[in-house]
């Protein structure tokens, strides 16, 4: 009796064992699985909201400001330029200068001094595309910047991609655009857009604003001796 009690009491020992190992095992299995899932559930939180919330601001606010902003100003936006092709500045010449011509008007400044002079200014084209929408340079001289060009048919035109603009006052070549032989200050103005062929100054109803046109500009002076 005694030797079966004791083998009795050592299977009930071996059962409860093996039984708290199946527990701890199956406790560790749990808590190791959990965590990837929660780190998982927090990558998906920071992509959800950050490229979300980052497109929605920037391209919304960006794309309005500039579209508006370029739209309205079109034919009331006037840059001051810094080439001087008149008698009395110093942009004539062999130099050729590069800009670019947009539908916001750059006023370059004229100096006239008394004399019997005459000269020209041309344009051609860049090693840069030229804008085929149909975008044409217009040139014009005026007493203010961006303001209605002078008197005369030949004081404004629509050169388009590559043209030259004659001048005079001297009044001995009988042609280009007549300037009064008084000491002043006029304005060489040129603008890109889209518009008729009539069109010298892109005022007429129905221009677009043209594409940025990169051109070469140079200015020729002349005497009469």
């Amino acid at each position: 009796m005694r030797l079966d009690s004791v083998l009795i009491a050592c299977l009930l020992s071996i059962t409860v064992a093996c039984k708290s190992g199946d527990d701890d095992k199956s406790d560790s299995e749990v808590t190791e699985t959990g965590v990837p899932s929660t780190d998982s559930g927090d990558a998906g939180t920071d992509t959800g909201t950050d490229p979300g919330t980052d497109s929605g601001t920037d391209t919304g606010t960006d794309t309005d400001t500039d579209t508006g902003t370029d739209s309205d100003a079109y034919g009331d936006g006037v840059t001051a330029g810094d080439l001087d092709f008149g008698s009395g500045g110093g942009s004539s010449g062999v130099t050729t200068h590069a800009l670019t011509v947009t539908n916001d008007i750059i006023a370059h400044p004229f100096t006239v001094i008394e004399g019997a002079y005459y000269g020209k200014v041309m344009i051609a084209p860049t090693s840069s595309p030229f804008p085929d929408d149909g975008t044409g340079v217009r040139m014009w001289w005026s007493e203010t910047a961006g303001g209605p060009p002078l008197a005369g048919a030949f004081c404004s035109a629509r050169l388009g991609r590559e043209g030259t603009m004659h001048w005079d006052q001297s009044g001995t070549r009988g042609y280009g655009c007549q300037i009064d032989n008084v000491a002043s200050t006029l304005h060489l103005n040129l603008q890109a857009c889209i518009s008729a062929a009539d069109d010298t100054t892109c005022g007429a109803d129905g221009a677009e604003a043209g594409s940025p046109a990169p051109i070469y500009i140079q200015g020729g002076l002349a005497e009469v001796q």
